[in-house]
């Protein structure tokens, strides 16, 4: 039997304020039984579930960066995992800085172990039995079964000329599978490296964020916001996120059949208004085009 290799878009929003209808950034890879996480916001567990997957079959973890909408369930899945007494391995792979937050989450896990069930001299399954973190750097390659995943650093927290320097880093990921490629931008702005590590795959899965609109809701959840902070968002906004043209550009430099695109940071981007988004999209893309929705599958 053929297996074929899917995307499912399990989180689609964007950004920390919650959503009504869209769950925080998490994806999942489908290969025959091989089940693997991208990003791990919150609610991802329940996601994964809702989907028709059991959260204890994922055996491996992806994540791009650590701003919390992409980690909320980390701690999530190592306490479920503990208490429903898994033992097997879950790997976690994500750029420096993933090692620091798995340890602490595994400290953290340590309240839950010693309670227990309540009953004097247990021995029960702690996370730091079967978890074990690979921090990755731009350019590494990790295979899975027979998935290669490729990784390089994207300009969601610096530009392209500090690449290399110390500080955090933000990662975009190529998956590699037999029969289809995909992309996921994660968070990011314009980007060379990407749009190279990007050539010619089949799905770019990729960030729209409408800047204008998100500024504004910002501006009014928020009055009293220092000016000098809500400059320092729009700055974080125009320089650091891709409005709907400049992933369009990126698909058709890269040379990408289709265009999915996810981490919807407001309400009122839905199927009513969706069309709007696609037509910028397709003003710099003359391919498929998909404003997704939580569950769908590519």
């Amino acid at each position: 039997m053929t297996l074929k290799t899917t995307f499912t878009t399990l989180g689609t929003a964007g950004g920390p304020v919650p959503k009504l209808k869209r769950a925080q950034p998490a994806h999942l890879i489908s290969r025959g039984d091989l089940r693997i996480l991208i990003d791990c916001g919150e609610g991802a567990m329940d996601q994964l579930q809702r989907s028709g997957t059991d959260f204890r079959k994922v055996r491996d973890i992806f994540i791009t960066h650590h701003h919390f909408d992409h980690i909320g369930s980390l701690f999530a899945c190592l306490g479920k995992l503990m208490m429903m007494q898994s033992k097997e391995p879950l790997n976690i792979y994500g750029p420096v800085g993933t090692q620091r937050i798995i340890d602490a989450l595994l400290t953290a896990c340590d309240v839950t172990w010693e309670i227990g069930l309540g009953f004097a001299g247990q021995n029960g399954v702690h996370p730091r039995d079967f978890v074990r973190v690979q921090e990755l750097s731009p350019g590494n390659k990790v295979e899975i079964e027979d998935i290669c995943f490729t990784c390089c650093e994207n300009t969601h927290f610096r530009s392209e000329e500090h690449f290399g320097q110390e500080g955090p880093v933000s990662l975009s990921y190529r998956i590699d599978a037999p029969d289809r490629s995909f992309v996921f931008t994660g968070d990011t702005g314009p980007c060379s490296a990407l749009e190279t590590m990007a050539k010619g795959v089949d799905v770019l899965v990729g960030e729209l964020m409408d800047i204008e609109k998100t500024m504004e809701r910002t501006r009014l959840q928020n009055p009293n916001m220092p000016a000098e902070r809500m400059e320092l968002m729009a700055k974080h906004m125009a320089e650091h996120h891709l409005v709907s043209e400049q992933l369009g550009e990126l698909a058709a430099r890269a040379g990408v059949r289709q265009v999915v695109a996810v981490h919807i940071p407001l309400d009122t981007i839905n199927a009513a208004t969706a069309p709007t988004y696609v037509e910028k999209i397709a003003s710099t893309f003359d391919g498929e085009i998909t404003i997704a929705n939580d569950f769908d599958v590519f």
